[in-house]
């Protein structure tokens, strides 16, 4: 079970990522992705645990927890100050 603030290194792909919000799940990574990879500031959730991650080291991966992939978390909509 991850906790905020550990880091989670997958050194035989050579990434790493930061767990920012915890949860009850297993977090891992696969060689290969569909989208050109992981790159660093970018951050994956888990619907289902609510587990969330943020990249350090990018590489060509994906993250998966549980055995499902982890989808890219969209930036928060901000109103325009115009």
């Amino acid at each position: 079970m991850p906790k905020p603030g550990e880091k989670i290194p997958f050194e035989d792909l050579g990434v790493e990522v930061i767990v920012t919000k915890g949860g009850d799940g297993d977090v891992t990574a696969s060689a290969g992705s569909d989208d050109g990879g992981l790159k660093v500031g970018k951050r994956y959730e888990d619907a289902g645990t609510g587990i969330q991650v943020l990249v350090t080291k990018p590489g060509d991966a994906t993250l998966m927890c549980n055995g499902a992939a982890m989808a890219l978390q969209e930036p928060k909509k901000t109103k325009s100050a115009d």
